[in-house]
């Protein structure tokens, strides 16, 4: 068989990084010192040549992909909107198979991921890929640290073999007592939203599961048309490819990945993942932190100077338009205080 295809999902608003989100999207997130997407493509480069690497996103990023350098336009499916990863990962299907000739090994992966430990995750990769060979949808699930109420998880049933378990749920962003629950149960992984399979076997488990798979069957069958697919996300469900497909489908199987593993998609996560000071203070602006510990301080004016005293817990992310002040434990309600911010203010 070919090098494996991969589909790198670009797609979703990034509320939980609000106010950042106003301005770009998590695909050019320079928090880091790098571009998530940049770092995702590199890291699938080990294991398949950069034009068996796909993006989806939503149009309205269209003129910033089409800039990219690291990946041919050819290569990048623009979604009319953004209706989630049932719709997203459906809609690249039908793309690849005019493109490809044969049938071939997909790996779904987002965008908003640190990994590192690679040689492990190649092994995982490596290990999903021989069991959707045998007709499975793998996904990769990580042990859980702590109970986080923004990541999904998964709950395993059996061992099929040595780190591959058959599936008995998903669970999508419990409560944290939920979630604690979960974790004490012993069988269940943060689900890191990386999927491989045949394509073959996703468009067979789509057609059984998704209800709108025959109206993408209609709008693909003959030359693509853009006006005819907008008409089709206009009536799709919003809602993602673990719902859709992963909480039905009996083809799904587990393998244990035993890397490290982080969801950026929220400030605590990212909080958690950059360098801090001997206060555990997270200071991307130029500042000093008196008597202050566990904050996460973000400026984008590099003129702007910081003085915070006496502070705990608190992340202030400052943008030119907007400013984030929270409480760590108050990240949580992100998205809720959004929608009621733009209504009142």
């Amino acid at each position: 068989m070919n090098k494996p295809i991969v589909l790198i999902l670009c797609g979703g608003k990034s509320l939980r990084l609000w106010p950042l989100s106003e301005y770009k999207s998590k695909n050019f997130l320079d928090i880091f010192g790098f571009l998530p997407l940049d770092i995702t493509v590199k890291r699938f480069l080990e294991i398949t040549p950069v034009e068996n690497i796909f993006l989806v996103t939503n149009k309205k990023e269209k003129d910033t992909f089409e800039k990219l350098k690291i990946i041919k336009r050819e290569n990048i499916f623009f979604e009319p909107e953004s209706k989630n990863t049932a719709a997203a990962i459906l809609f690249s299907i039908f793309h690849l198979k005019k493109i490809l000739k044969k049938d071939n090994i997909l790996i779904i992966s987002p965008v908003d991921h640190i990994i590192k430990e690679e040689t492990k995750f190649y092994s995982a990769i490596n290990k999903a890929i021989d069991i959707a060979k045998k007709s499975y949808i793998s996904t990769l699930g990580i042990t859980p640290q702590k109970a986080v109420i923004d990541f999904g998880y998964i709950e395993a049933k059996k061992e099929i073999e040595n780190n591959v378990f058959s599936i008995k749920t998903f669970i999508e962003k419990p409560s944290r007592i939920k979630a604690q629950e979960f974790i004490k149960k012993g069988n269940s992984f943060y689900n890191s939203g990386i999927f491989i399979s045949l394509i073959s076997t996703l468009e067979k488990e789509y057609k059984k599961y998704y209800k709108n798979y025959n109206d993408f069957l209609k709008v693909f069958k003959n030359k693509i048309n853009d006006e005819l697919i907008s008409s089709l996300y206009k009536k799709l469900p919003d809602i993602p490819f673990d719902l859709a497909i992963m909480e039905k489908t009996k083809r799904g199987a587990l393998i244990k990945g035993e890397f490290f593993w982080r969801d950026f998609g929220n400030w605590q996560a990212i909080y958690d993942i950059l360098d801090k000071d001997k206060d555990k203070n997270v200071k991307k602006a130029i500042g000093y932190l008196y008597g202050s510990e566990n904050n996460f301080i973000y400026v984008d004016n590099p003129n702007k100077k910081i003085l915070a005293l006496g502070i705990k817990d608190i992340f202030f992310i400052d943008t030119e338009n907007y400013t984030l002040l929270a409480n760590r434990a108050y990240l949580e309600n992100l998205k809720i205080a959004i929608k009621d911010f733009k209504e009142k203010i």
